[in-house]
């Protein structure tokens, strides 16, 4: 006599396949925690990470260029330790800055005004379509053995930086905890936010493959 797995013993094997697939993954990955302001490898090294703000550069004078890119230069040539310069895209929802614009093409009583919301309510639903709508995000990583050591390089880092006009942050465990979804999650980081941490350990990245 056939016997067939029940309703229970499905799930369970269903729930251990995840599991399974879950930890695969997290092994291929090379970090294993978020703790102390750091991301902490599986090398046993820490990373401390920067966000480096954007901004225009031909908005400025030629002295001002110069004098930008000098002190950059500057900064990044005086590490005597590797770094890594990522530049990272994250897709950004529109839908309700589409319905606001839609909500006053309606509302507006200026044909002219109209017009020109539609057009730009037309560009927009382009952008949107080709995913070219993206916030592009700059960060350097500065790995090393002792997290003391390499958050202190961060923040004469980040001073230096500073001193040639650009807006510096270090990262703390939620930001990296960002930075790493959207790095995992390009598709869901439109319209999602990573969980929270609750404590000072990595929670799992990755759902149900």
């Amino acid at each position: 006599m056939l016997k067939f797995p029940g309703k229970k013993e499905a799930t369970k094997k269903k729930q251990a396949t995840q599991e399974e697939a879950r930890k695969a993954v997290q092994e291929w990955l090379p970090f294993k925690d978020i703790a102390g302001g750091v991301l902490v490898r599986k090398d046993a090294q820490v990373a401390a990470i920067l966000r480096v703000e954007p901004f225009n550069l031909s908005l400025k004078s030629e002295t001002e260029k110069k004098r930008i890119i000098t002190a950059v230069f500057e900064a990044i040539n005086g590490l005597k330790e590797p770094f890594q310069i990522v530049s990272l895209g994250r897709p950004v929802d529109l839908d309700a800055y589409l319905r606001e614009l839609q909500e006053k093409a309606r509302e507006t009583t200026s044909f002219i005004r109209r017009k020109l919301l539609q057009e730009y309510i037309h560009y927009v639903s382009a952008l949107v379509s080709t995913g070219e709508a993206l916030e592009r995000r700059y960060y350097l990583l500065l790995p090393g053995k002792e997290r003391e050591e390499v958050l202190q390089r961060a923040h004469e880092l980040a001073s230096n930086l500073e001193r040639a006009g650009l807006k510096v942050t270090i990262c703390e465990e939620q930001e990296i905890m960002d930075l790493l979804f959207v790095f995992l999650h390009p598709a869901q980081a439109a319209f999602e936010r990573p969980p929270a941490l609750a404590g000072p350990y990595l929670p799992p990245l990755l759902g149900a493959v």
